[in-house]
């Protein structure tokens, strides 16, 4: 004989699915997005800029990387549409990239990239100034196109950044000049992996999210009402009625369904004037076994005996 489905089947089926469901878009988008730098639904309210020169201090003719990143929401201006075109006197442009890129969340990124270099007597720096002498590209104005063709707007602004002489204050007394070793810094490393971090994270968060459905999934499980609910001809009486749901609970091995027939049942019978059978109904409701088919077959074959309907 196969098990009856109950409601409390039917809603501990519906959290697993939901469970698993939650899990495979957390590990598949959510995750996959923050392992790459995409996770998230953060959009700027409006464009944000952000401008570099690297390295920030650099030595004569040495080239420099001029960066400028335009987040627009995507939603509101078209990223293909930003131009950015800034003056970089006295440094010469001898290289450009332009990329768009996916950004946090539903963000794009807007990258202008320029390889500079100055080897004009504009860049050599003063002797007056033996640390470095600073320059500041101009400010500019980045253009766009919003979704809804309007033209916009957004200012630009640089860091500043040093230019200092390749000579060492012994070179020019000793009238030897010698160019300083390039620095070469230490490369970056970890006591633990980051991707071995995030992925036990990952993990842990999606057992944390199996385990919480599986608890709800048991708590639901318990719920023994069966899916279709029993319809009792509407021609019957409330006593009558309250047989019914009594017989039918108790054949079923429902319980909490059959006490609540018999308490509905002794409160049908006082209104009616039969105390002593109300009495029996509500006795049996509660006893400590439970009541079963024998003992409500028993109780129905008397209260019909009687007349009362």
């Amino acid at each position: 004989m196969s098990r009856r489905l109950t409601r409390g089947t039917i809603a501990a089926i519906g959290v697993a699915l939901v469970t698993l469901a939650a899990v495979v878009v957390f590990a598949g988008v959510v995750a996959r997005g923050w392992w790459r730098g995409e996770g998230g639904s953060y959009t700027p309210k409006r464009a944000v800029v952000h401008t570099s020169v690297t390295p920030s201090r650099s030595l004569f003719a040495q080239r420099v990387v001029a960066q400028a990143d335009v987040v627009v929401d995507p939603r509101a201006v078209d990223p293909h549409t930003v131009q950015l075109e800034p003056h970089f006197r006295p440094f010469r442009v001898r290289a450009e990239e332009r990329h768009v890129l996916n950004g946090l969340g539903r963000a794009t990124i807007v990258r202008f990239s320029w390889v500079l270099q100055c080897m004009s007597r504009a860049c050599v720096p003063s002797e007056r100034d033996r640390g470095a002498t600073e320059f500041r590209i101009t400010p500019t104005v980045a253009t766009a196109r919003t979704v809804g063709g309007q033209r916009a707007r957004i200012r630009v602004l640089w860091p500043t950044f040093g230019v200092q002489s390749r000579l060492t204050d012994s070179d020019i007394a000793l009238s030897t000049p010698q160019i300083d070793a390039a620095f070469d810094p230490t490369p970056v490393s970890y006591a633990v992996s980051p991707a071995l971090v995030g992925g036990l994270a990952v993990g842990l968060a999606s057992l944390l999210v199996l385990g919480a459905g599986w608890l709800v999934a048991t708590v639901v499980r318990r719920d023994a009402r069966p899916l279709r609910s029993l319809k009792i001809p509407a021609n019957l009486s409330p006593v009558e009625r309250a047989l019914v749901l009594a017989e039918v609970a108790t054949s079923r091995g429902e319980i909490p369904e059959s006490r609540k027939a018999l308490e509905r049942l002794a409160a049908e019978l006082r209104r009616r004037g039969g105390g002593a059978q109300a009495g029996e109904a509500e006795q049996l409701a509660w006893s400590a076994t439970g009541p079963s088919e024998e003992t409500v077959a028993e109780l129905a074959a008397a209260v019909r005996s009687n007349g009362a309907r």
